[in-house]
């Protein structure tokens, strides 16, 4: 789910444990780990040893900023089974955890209970989504919007599926980065227009990429609010919006006037044609980054718009059930597959899903072993520093694992889990996966104290 906005006290709390640990890693002698602004660190970015992976939020008051690049295998060193069995046993397990803790290396399981149980994945179901899109298509791919002149002198604006596809560049609020925009794409389109002598048109959408419900009818209606309507063309997410096609249509033909390019009539639903004409396009940020604003922020929308080009990838119906479909062919091919697992959506908001903890933290140890699979783990959020674990370890049960701690949230009234990876205290690197199945109690402060012990376990073996 989209991450709300942080309190203002927040802030000042971030930047004092800020200060705090970089004053501790000068005297150690830790060196600074490399940054980049906005998103958190540049495609196939150069790995670093997992010396260098220290507790460094090295990010600005507002939670924007950098994190090192994720690790590989070769960068650091064993665990131990026997330590990191004792680091869990501390914390305890109770009966509605299902845990794996796996070698980030070797993928070797080093703590397990009821790792092979289905559990309620939640918003970790992304990790799946994310990791078989990129590893069937690759990182750099983009998804473009076009304009098109039709035959009968009509322009047609085509939904390519770009999940943040913006209105302007004003619309945009989380990173430096921006997308393109549907006003980029109006002014391209009316500039092609007056080159040829025309100052007036009629306007139809085509969002016939994506098929089916827009909606999944297994969704709960209270989550209804942390997800818009998928379509294969919309602006700023589809907010605010029931008919997101329609909106953008009616949006970029206000642009079009504003360009000075008169629109005539209604914008209405019609297919492009093969033979058509492009006058304009925009191309969506490339994969990589479409995924870590995904995984960062949580973002069911974008993650949903994902699935569907997941099913396109394989040949399938680009809707919820050619995306599940999918996703299974992709779990196989990667040796992701458990028995009882249930696919229904890409987010992970449908409550009948079910993965294992086991397969999640394999997908942790696989994402390290490739440098395009990697893209995934550098978007992880940061415990403490940004997304959706901004706020999160922060307290004495928890905070070893701040700056260090990267995983996956899931939040559920059902379920919560996390899914990532951390250093230890001593240079191994551990994948963890927990889902606990909710009794009666918030189990995110669980989660992060077990997630904390981790990293602050000397488990090297």
């Amino acid at each position: 789910m989209n991450s709300s906005k942080r309190p203002r006290w927040l802030h000042w709390v971030i930047l004092v444990i800020a200060v705090v640990v970089a004053g501790v890693i000068t005297a150690v002698g830790w060196r600074p780990l490399a940054t980049s602004s906005g998103l958190i660190v540049p495609p196939a970015a150069s790995t670093v040893p997992a010396s260098l992976f220290s507790r460094s939020p090295s990010a600005g008051p507002d939670g924007s900023g950098a994190i090192s690049p994720a690790p590989v295998p070769a960068g650091f060193r064993p665990a131990s089974a026997q330590k990191v069995s004792a680091a869990v046993a501390a914390v305890g397990v109770p009966p509605e955890v299902s845990l794996v803790v796996r070698d980030l290396g070797s993928g070797a399981v080093l703590s397990a209970d009821r790792g092979d149980d289905p559990v309620i994945p939640a918003s970790s179901m992304k990790l799946m989504t994310t990791i078989s899109l990129i590893d069937k298509v690759g990182p750099d791919t983009s998804y473009p919007t076009k304009v098109v002149s039709a035959p009968d002198g009509g322009i047609i604006l085509v939904g390519g599926g770009d999940p943040m596809l913006g209105s302007t560049d004003a619309a945009f609020k989380y990173g430096s980065v921006l997308p393109p925009t549907l006003k980029q794409l109006a002014d391209q389109t009316a500039s092609a227009l007056k080159a040829a002598g025309r100052t007036q048109v009629s306007l139809g959408y085509d969002d016939s990429l994506f098929t089916g419900p827009s909606r999944h009818p297994g969704w709960v209606p209270d989550d209804m609010q942390y997800v818009n309507d998928i379509s294969a063309l919309m602006v700023d997410e589809g907010a605010g919006s029931t008919t997101p096609s329609a909106s953008a249509a009616q949006a970029f033909a206000d642009q079009l006037g504003a360009d000075g390019i008169a629109v005539t009539g209604t914008p209405s639903a019609r297919t492009a044609g093969n033979s058509d004409t492009q006058l304009a396009a925009v191309s969506s940020l490339p994969l990589w980054q479409l995924v870590q604003q995904c995984l960062r922020r949580s973002d069911n929308t974008i993650a949903e718009v994902l699935f569907r080009h997941l099913a396109i990838a394989y040949g399938q119906p680009a809707s919820f059930e050619g995306g599940a479909s999918a996703l299974h062919q992709a779990m196989v091919s990667l040796g992701l597959w458990r028995a009882g697992v249930v696919l229904n959506d890409g987010s992970g908001l449908d409550e009948a899903d079910r993965l294992t903890t086991s397969a999640l933290s394999q997908a942790i140890v696989l994402a390290a072993s490739r440098d395009d699979l990697r893209n995934v783990l550098a978007a992880l959020p940061v415990a403490a520093v940004n997304g959706t674990l901004q706020t999160r370890f922060l307290d004495a049960a928890s905070f070893a694992g701040a700056g260090r701690v990267r995983a996956k949230t899931g939040s559920l009234d059902v379920s919560g889990a996390l899914v990532g990876y951390t250093p230890t205290a001593d240079g191994a690197m551990v994948a963890f996966a927990i889902v606990e199945h909710i009794t009666d109690s918030d189990v995110r402060p669980y989660l992060d104290r077990l997630a904390a012990a981790l990293s602050a376990c000397p488990c090297s073996g």
